[in-house]
């Protein structure tokens, strides 16, 4: 072979030996390089990715330009129109006599300048059913349903505060009564509700974001990787819970309360590409005009709005708390309007100048939740607020919404959007070092939309103190758990981030819709409350020797219990045998009560909860007679202060099955101890006296037995016939033997004289 083809030889083998080990070298290669990252497109549909909303219509229906209040307006009438089985369209309300015995027309609640009424649309399943409401001008009222107030614009430049409620009111008329919508185009349908639904920590349920490539994981721009608002999260919720929530609840939705303000900003004041030049700037109040003439302050239509003076803050107008105290942003004086002050832009309307309560002395009892002139009577004559048109509307309409004819409003949940600050805030607003008593519920709620905007959740005053604010107004007199989004970060964004903002803006507002039921319950369940109570078992029950058995309950010292008896209380029956017990057979028993209700008395005695803090105890008294034996079923509801959703021990499931079993000892007393002595004499003569005569009668009776037997034998001996035994065979003598049990061996004489001793 020559050297070539040596040469050749060699490199054809070790080419063959190595092609197995280049081909595994190839695939760790192929294993170890990551794979392609997907782009949007991949995943999604085009008018996904393009942020085109299934709804139609123009640039304003599909966020990618302001509405104006006449856009606005046509577009709810329209989408009413078209969904007149969940929608009505209202403006303002037809007025009346309200809740404070004053005479209103359908005027009272128009603008100053412009003469526009706020509009509104009522939103539930049949609104033209249900009990219908002349003041307010609504039917579709329902006990059952509880009520939710939205409003968006108490401040004229914040123009996105009208742009969210209006994508809200979008989305329930496009997805109300389907079900089962892909609505991001990846084939899957309901996969990724709002927040964090698995609880993983991660708000992108279902991963798609987090599989794009990283340039596309911020379809917002906010900085935050696939995080709230971006494309793939919180993407695809259900349709169907859409229709449950229109289906229970009754929804006032109010996106634009400050008409006249809006169209002066926009009109006049910063112009229609007020994101340009008024971007964190521009007209905040209304326009009541202000001017100071000889019979003081009187709106006069005709002339221009003086910007110096004119106008209120809405959102400073409201009665509770309404003034200044130190440290909160209102007017230098309350109640006046200073031109060329820096505090014109938060005044907060006049002083009221009426004797409300009629008992010659004028604004003595500011609205603040206290009887401040001891006439016991609580908040009748205030200082100030809800004089303007748009408030007026918000007070009479919450005050005058009372389905169920208790005298109290019908909204559990009140929301409010205003811009900017990315914030969530909770009351209070008028004071700093001060906490609400449902403090750690309104931070619960906060938190739970805080995953859905990544906005930071705080008190309202930790941002700056206010006075007359709307959501202390709502919280403070009618006890609504209220919260104000403070949306995005200009107070006129651009238009290329309506949309973006509006959609991360959703989570919150149905979040809010479906709390509304009991949003204190609601809390107590998502932070575990329930959990550590406990109510006494049996075995840990002290049965007092007379009077009622008490049962106590350990409750979280915030645990809003509902002194409702029909709410919270100990059903109990009591059941005794219908023989008496014994060893020998089963105890049959008898219900000889039905089940009766037993309220509970809250204390301030302490006690442990399962996870060691410290609770309130409360108790409920069984009456239960002495005399009464057996046993005591019993079982217990709590009710929150808002009403739904009881909590139940024993619980479902859980050991010893629907009540607990306490068994009844006889309890009654015996009387005085000096009847019961004597009684005892009178017995103990009584037995002991028949004992002694009984044995004496036994045995007296068995000494004469005994010799009557005794003479009886002998008689029976002496008549027993004498036997010839010697005529016997010595066979027959063992037989007779054998017959008397005796011995059968010796000889005939033995035999014979054995028998004779028988």
């Amino acid at each position: 072979m020559s050297a070539m083809r040596r040469i050749f030889v060699h490199v054809v083998l070790m080419l063959f030996l190595f092609m197995p080990v280049g081909g595994m070298l190839g695939s760790v290669e192929a294993q170890e390089e990551p794979m392609e990252n997907n782009s949007p497109l991949d995943i999604w549909s085009t008018d996904y990715v393009d942020d085109y909303y299934p709804w139609g219509g123009d640039d304003a229906a599909q966020f990618k330009e302001y509405h104006t209040y006449f856009t606005m307006k046509d577009r709810m009438q329209h989408l009413a129109e078209n969904n007149r089985n969940i929608m009505t369209f209202h403006e303002g309300l037809n007025g009346g006599e309200n809740a404070r015995g004053q005479t209103t027309t359908a005027s009272t609640y128009e603008g100053w300048f412009y003469n526009h009424r706020s509009p509104w649309v009522k939103i539930t399943v049949n609104p033209q059913g249900g009990d219908c409401n002349d003041f307010v001008g609504d039917c579709g009222n329902y006990p059952e349903r509880p009520d939710v107030l939205l409003v968006g614009n108490h401040h004229a430049r914040e123009w996105m505060s009208y742009e969210v409620p209006m994508m809200f009111l979008e989305m329930v008329a496009h997805y109300y009564g389907k079900a089962g919508v892909d609505n991001d185009g990846d084939g899957l349908i309901d996969e990724d509700p709002y927040g964090d639904a698995d609880g993983d920590g991660i708000i992108d349920d279902d991963g798609d974001c987090l599989s794009l490539n990283a340039s596309s994981q911020d379809s917002n721009g906010d900085g935050t990787p696939c995080g709230p608002g971006d494309h793939g999260v919180d993407e695809d919720i259900s349709e169907q819970w859409i229709t449950d929530l229109v289906n229970t609840r009754e929804i006032y939705l109010i996106p634009m309360l400050n008409v006249d303000g809006v169209r002066y900003d926009r009109e006049v004041y910063c112009g229609e590409t007020a994101w340009e030049n008024c971007a964190k700037s521009g007209w905040r109040k209304n326009l009541r005009d202000n001017t100071l003439t000889d019979a003081g302050p009187i709106p006069n239509l005709n002339e221009d709005v003086d910007d110096a003076c004119d106008g209120v803050d809405l959102n400073r107008n409201y009665q509770y708390e309404w003034g200044a105290p130190l440290g909160a942003t209102g007017p230098l004086i309350p109640g006046d309007c200073i031109a060329g002050t820096t505090n014109n832009d938060v005044y907060n309307g006049p002083v009221d100048t009426n004797d409300d309560d009629n008992d010659g002395i004028y604004n003595e009892d500011a609205v603040d939740g206290d009887d401040n002139d001891g006439d016991g009577l609580i908040d009748e004559d205030w200082v100030g607020g809800n004089t303007e048109p748009e408030t007026k509307m918000i007070q009479d309409l919450t005050e005058m919404n009372d389905d169920n004819g208790d005298g109290a409003s019908e909204f559990k949940v009140v929301f409010n959007w205003h811009s900017f600050s990315e914030l969530i805030l909770y009351p209070w607003g008028h004071c700093t070092d001060c906490q609400t008593p449902d403090h750690d519920f309104l931070v619960y709620h906060g938190d739970e939309m805080a995953v859905m905007t990544n906005y930071e959740n705080i008190q309202s005053s930790d941002l700056y103190p206010t006075t007359g604010d709307f959501c202390d107004w709502h919280y403070g007199v009618h006890n609504s758990y209220c919260f104000t989004m403070e949306i995005g970060n200009n107070f006129h964004e651009h238009p290329d981030d309506i949309d973006h903002i509006s959609v991360l803006n959703m989570g919150p507002t149905f979040y809010m819709v479906e709390v509304a039921d009991d949003p204190a319950f609601r809390a107590v369940f998502g932070l575990g409350m329930d959990e550590v109570q406990w109510m006494q078992s049996p075995t840990n029950i002290t049965i007092p020797e007379e009077g009622d058995i008490p049962i106590e309950l350990c409750l979280h010292p915030n645990f809003p219990l509902t002194n409702d008896v029909n709410r919270s209380h100990v059903m109990h029956r009591q059941v005794t045998p219908t023989r008496m017990q014994n060893d020998f057979g089963p105890t049959e028993w008898k219900e000889v009560q039905p089940w009766s209700m037993t309220g509970f008395e809250q204390t301030t005695i302490r006690c442990e909860l399962l996870d060691g803090s410290n609770g309130t105890t409360a108790i409920a008294n069984i009456p239960v007679p002495e005399t009464s034996v057996g046993e005591i079923h019993y079982r217990a509801m709590l009710g929150t202060t808002n009403g739904a959703f009881p909590i139940n021990y024993p619980a479902p499931g859980e050991e010893p099955g629907d009540y607990y079993v306490m068994t009844l000892p006889y309890r009654a007393g015996f009387g005085s101890s000096l009847l019961a002595l004597f009684m005892f004499m009178i017995v103990a003569g009584v037995v002991w006296g028949g004992l002694v005569f009984t044995l004496r009668e036994m045995f007296s009776g068995d000494e004469e037995d005994n010799y009557q037997t005794e003479m009886v034998e002998k008689s029976m001996e002496k008549s027993r016939p004498s036997r010839d035994y010697g005529a016997m065979t010595v066979a027959q003598l063992r037989t007779e033997l054998s017959e008397n049990g005796l011995p059968t061996s010796g000889t005939k004489a033995v035999l014979i004289d054995r028998l004779k001793g028988v």
